[in-house]
């Protein structure tokens, strides 16, 4: 398969949380290392992480394996954040991948098989459960360039138009929001694909 380039997004402020949703403790370690535990699962993985000023000392101290790059302004929204990762990979690569999968911190509700099986998809896709889409989102060729040249506040959903791919993933739509979420995130990581 190659080089998987991806785009770990951990940058938001976490205020319905009250705390940084990446640094949660999940079984003693920050959930943010056991995200990127299972990417590199699948291979050959080069991440890059983009996160806030107030995290970054502690997020490049949990991911030596990361590229960690600091969204300076992630109020502006979801798509600035994949602009951050995307303009470190050309600076490192001299291109735009033609594939990048995001990995918001906060939906880890995916297994190493459905993301194997999402990159395999030749246009822009993400899984689906119970009709319902979620993440990681894999961006394809087109869709990573308009995303890059997008304004920072443009909605992600107006600018890739994503394939459905159906899974039967019941964890999928695991999504950490509150304190309430926390049980079942503990839940999901006792679980053997976390």
């Amino acid at each position: 398969m190659g080089v998987i380039d991806v785009i770990l997004l951990a940058a938001g402020r976490s205020s319905r949380l009250g705390r940084p949703k990446s640094l949660v403790d999940v079984d003693g370690q920050p959930l943010i290392q056991r995200i990127i535990s299972r990417l590199h699962q699948l291979g050959q993985a080069e991440v890059t992480v983009v996160t806030n000023t107030d995290l970054l000392a502690d997020i490049m101290l949990f991911c030596p394996s990361a590229h960690v790059v600091l969204n300076p302004d992630p109020e502006k929204g979801r798509t600035g954040s994949v602009q951050c990762g995307l303009a470190s990979i050309l600076e490192r690569n001299g291109r735009l991948p033609k594939k990048v999968l995001l990995v918001p911190v906060d939906r880890p509700g995916w297994s190493v098989k459905l993301v194997s099986n999402l990159l395999e998809s030749e246009t822009s896709a993400c899984p689906v459960w119970n009709d319902r889409g979620g993440h990681p989102l894999l961006m394809v060729g087109d869709d990573v360039n308009a995303v890059y040249l997008a304004e920072r506040d443009q909605p992600l959903s107006s600018l890739v138009q994503r394939k459905p791919m159906p899974v039967d993933f019941s964890w999928l739509h695991l999504n950490i929001d509150t304190e309430a979420d926390l049980a079942d995130l503990l839940a999901a990581s006792k679980e053997d694909w976390f």
